[in-house]
């Protein structure tokens, strides 16, 4: 009967660290539809969610919150996407004939160092996010 319990609180005390792990820092996501040339549909990427202040670069796939609220931790959300980062602040880019110039400040008011937004295509089609709305930045998973 010790035995049964030392197992018992054994596995208890792993599935949690588990579950904290994976809240805190890192997760599996399954790629909802395709997103450039290097992911398809049904691929798993993994994402580190320690790298979301880091600054990010054409070609970085990131996992982003949707609602707009900044990323709190949490085991699943379904406020979240996945994309491809197509343009950084700084770029210009063009949409139906007029060009426009990616900001390197989302606003003037806002005082932080990482205040930016990101181009990011998801599949559907592209769309600004604000780099408090990253989750994560993903890598493919074999």
């Amino acid at each position: 009967m010790k035995q049964v319990l030392k197992f018992a609180a054994a596995l208890c005390v792993a599935l949690v660290l588990v579950m904290g792990v994976r809240a805190v820092a890192f997760s599996l996501c399954r790629v909802p539809s395709d997103i450039g040339r290097e992911l398809r549909r049904g691929d798993r990427v993994w994402v580190n969610k320690l790298a979301r202040t880091a600054n990010f670069s054409r070609g970085d796939i990131v996992v982003f919150d949707t609602s707009g609220t900044p990323p709190c931790i949490s085991l699943y959300s379904r406020d979240e996407a996945i994309g491809c980062v197509v343009a950084v602040p700084g770029d210009t880019i063009t949409v139906a004939g007029r060009r426009y110039r990616i900001p390197f400040r989302c606003c003037d008011r806002c005082g932080c160092d990482d205040c930016c937004l990101y181009l990011v295509d998801t599949g559907h089609g592209c769309r600004l996010v604000h780099k408090h709305q990253i989750v994560g930045r993903g890598r493919r998973f074999l």
